[in-house]
């Protein structure tokens, strides 16, 4: 996000291109540019570079919404085993980090969102429960962090994802980050709990109304009341930030 938005500093730096936004498209065309010795990219959406020390940024691309279109991150040529072991030497279990959607459609005034902007667009249940799949038999992990901004916005995506992990009879832990207006809604709650969350970090923010409007934070110092003692309820641990 920071290159996106000082890009001439990168370029002052010596990058020979920054790549602004979403940056899987962009890549791919760049890369075949540069091995096609084609010497002009400017056609190329998403680009920052210098030309005869002028800046060029080049139009910007379109967010991605069918995230299902990607493939599924390159998880077998990734050594593994040093990263397992040191998880199970420090935590007892091994974790790692899967990403489910991108963007926020919330608006909180200290928030920076350069890359995926103003919207929530998710993979399936299905294509996430497919990585999970991947991982438990080839690494054997215990424990997740799903590393989206907030996770399961979506109206019943974390029912179907509860739905398809006891159908696939998954096992494992995991933690993600939410909001509290969403973690007031039981069934929300009743479905993470069902997927195997014990762990919600909820954007709380401020014990002070005063401060989470002047943030446009959007939820009240109710609202997170509540979701801690309903997240008590179904054993989930909550967390602040």
């Amino acid at each position: 996000s920071d290159s996106t938005d000082r890009y001439e500093k990168y370029l002052d730096a010596g990058a020979d291109f920054v790549l602004i936004g979403e940056a899987e498209q962009t890549l791919a065309q760049l890369v075949k540019s540069i091995d096609e010795s084609c010497e002009d990219v400017s056609n190329i959406q998403g680009l920052a570079f210098k030309k005869q020390e002028a800046y060029i940024k080049t139009g910007t691309r379109k967010v991605m919404r069918d995230l299902d279109c990607l493939p599924l991150p390159a998880w077998d040529i990734v050594d593994i085993t040093p990263y397992k072991k040191i998880w199970l030497q420090h935590a007892g279990f091994f974790s790692v980090n899967i990403g489910t959607t991108r963007g926020c459609p919330w608006k909180c005034n200290w928030c920076a969102k350069p890359i995926y902007g103003n919207r929530d667009n998710a993979r399936s249940p299905q294509n996430v429960v497919k990585e999970i799949k991947y991982l438990s038999e080839k690494f054997g992990i215990d424990h997740i962090w799903f590393c989206d901004d907030i996770f399961g916005l979506k109206p019943g995506w974390v029912n179907e994802f509860a739905d398809l992990v006891e159908k696939e009879n998954l096992k494992f832990k995991f933690k993600i980050q939410s909001r509290a207006d969403l973690l007031v809604q039981e069934n929300y709650v009743n479905a993470l709990a069902r997927a195997g969350c014990d762990n919600v970090w909820m954007g709380a923010e401020s014990g002070s109304q005063k401060i989470l409007d002047a943030m446009d934070k959007g939820i009240t110092v109710g609202q997170i009341e509540e979701a801690t003692a309903l997240l008590k309820k179904h054993h989930i641990k909550p967390s602040f930030f």
